[in-house]
This record gives C-alpha cells, sequence and structure tokens, in this order.
C-alpha cells in the first residue's frame, strides 16, 4: 500500500453503501481505515483482478486486511469508491481510492470474474453516545501531545480539522509505529466508544514510552558526562603530583581535594 493522500471530514451515509456483493481486493501490508484516500498499487494477479471487477460494482471495492500468514482475513473491510486510475512510475498500474465505510465480511460468491466477490453488510454507526464524546475529548489531547513529541505539524493539523468521535478514533490509522494488527483490531472495532478507549490506551502507553526512553537517554547523556568529568580530574590530578615529585594513589589525591573544596 502505498502513501495516504487526503483525508475526508464529511461522515458518509451508510445507506448509501452498496447493499450487495462487492469484489475483494486484500491488503496485505496495511490498513485502510474510512475517510482516507489512498494510492494503492496493483502488484498481484489478484489486485488487478479486484480492480477490473469494480467496474461491475459502481466502481467499488471492498479492502480486507490480510494476515502475514496469507490464510486469514480480517472480519471488517473497507467499502472504497475508485477515484482514478493510472501507472506508478514503475509502471505497475494503481488505483486512488476513498474509503467511505465499514462493512461486515461476509460469504463468498461465485462472480462473472475472476475476482473474489462476497456479500457485505454496512455498518451504521450511528450518532456518538455522551460518554464517546467525553472520551474523543481526552483522545484528541492525548493525541495532540504525542503529535507535537513526534513533531507531526501536518498530523496536527489533520487532527484540528476532525471533529467527528469515530474519525478521532481512526485517526490512529495515520500513525506509522501502530503495530498492523492493532490497526485491525481498530477497523474491526465497530463500536465508537470503545474503538476510542483502544486508542486513549495505545497512545498513553506511547507517550509513557516516549518519556523512559527519553529518560534513559538524559541519565546516559549524564552519566558520560560525570564520568569525563572525572576521568579529566584524575588526570590533572595525576599531572600535579608528577610536578611536585608526589607518590601515591591518584585517587587519595582527588578524594582529599575534594574534601577541601
Amino acid at each position: 500500500m502505498a502513501e495516504r493522500t487526503d483525508t475526508d471530514t464529511d461522515r458518509p451515509d451508510a445507506e448509501n453503501l452498496n447493499p450487495g456483493t462487492l469484489p475483494v481486493l486484500p491488503l496485505a501490508s496495511g490498513v485502510v481505515l474510512p475517510q482516507m484516500v489512498v494510492t494503492l498499487a496493483l502488484e498481484t494477479d489478484e489486485a488487478r483482478a479486484a480492480a477490473d471487477a469494480a467496474a461491475e460494482a459502481e466502481s467499488e471495492l471492498l479492502l480486507v486486511p490480510r494476515f502475514p500468514d496469507g490464510g486469514r482475513y480480517g472480519r471488517v473491510g473497507t467499502v472504497a469508491k475508485i477515484e482514478n486510475k493510472g501507472t506508478l512510475p514503475g509502471g505497475t498500474p494503481a488505483l486512488v481510492v476513498r474509503a467511505i465505510g465499514r462493512a461486515h465480511v461476509g460469504a463468498g460468491v461465485i462472480g462473472a470474474t475472476s475476482a473474489l466477490w462476497v456479500h457485505t453488510e454496512a455498518i451504521d454507526e450511528g450518532e456518538p453516545s455522551e460518554r464517546a464524546i467525553e472520551v474523543a475529548a481526552d483522545v484528541r489531547a492525548v493525541i495532540g501531545a504525542l503529535f507535537d513529541r513526534l513533531g507531526g505539524r501536518r498530523l496536527a493539523e489533520v487532527l484540528n480539522d476532525v471533529k467527528d468521535p469515530s474519525q478521532l478514533a481512526d485517526l490512529a490509522g495515520w500513525w506509522p509505529d501502530l503495530a498492523f494488527e492493532r490497526k485491525v483490531e481498530l477497523l474491526e472495532t465497530v463500536d465508537v466508544e470503545a474503538r476510542l478507549e483502544k486508542v486513549l490506551e495505545w497512545t498513553k502507553e506511547a507517550l509513557a514510552e516516549i518519556e523512559v526512553n527519553e529518560k534513559i537517554r538524559k541519565d546516559v547523556s549524564e552519566g558520560i558526562e560525570q564520568n569525563q568529568r572525572e576521568f579529566l580530574l584524575r588526570q590533572q590530578m595525576a599531572s600535579i603530583r608528577k610536578e611536585l615529585g608526589e607518590d601515591g594513589d591518584g585517587e587519595d589525591v582527588i578524594e582529599e581535594y575534594r574534601t577541601k573544596i
């Protein structure tokens, strides 16, 4: 999956999604969440067949995460609309798609082409609960703090544009350090409040890890500086004793010097 290129802040109505069957385009290296606009490289016959079959489904596809073992797919996919077709610089065909909503992945069906088709059931999230709105405020604050630590000015701008709690939770999908399995979990967590709780927990973990790493780096740096100062002091004391023609342990001289200070 190639780089994300845009995002849309308008929530689609789930009733606009195709209620029937859609061709499946498996994603082996990423997860596309609603509102993302992405460029997908069609590197396999399977992907190209899905793209061709989309012409029979009003240019819609079901993007489904496929786990690294190759035999397991996500239970929830992302309905995406093809917005453009083209060719990447290396000659690989590609699609620009806009993700418009979640859908449960149903049973496979036989289509007119070699593409895999499945029944889909659009997921309507409904209006966010009061609790979801409260958690969303905490998520916004913690994500903002994380983006500040990571220096993501562009991400911070995107965060300011997102108002809807569901979209706010899905914004974690932009986070490159979020594990593939967690991104799948994010996609499959249909309940908005539960999704926000997960993102809040993961973001707090990431902030705590950053703080621990920064403390370790600071302690190591200070330790190195202290060792360097002590080494230089030993060298200076040794030179002084040598100049004075005195014998003895340099450590004793250092200790005597410290006592005098």
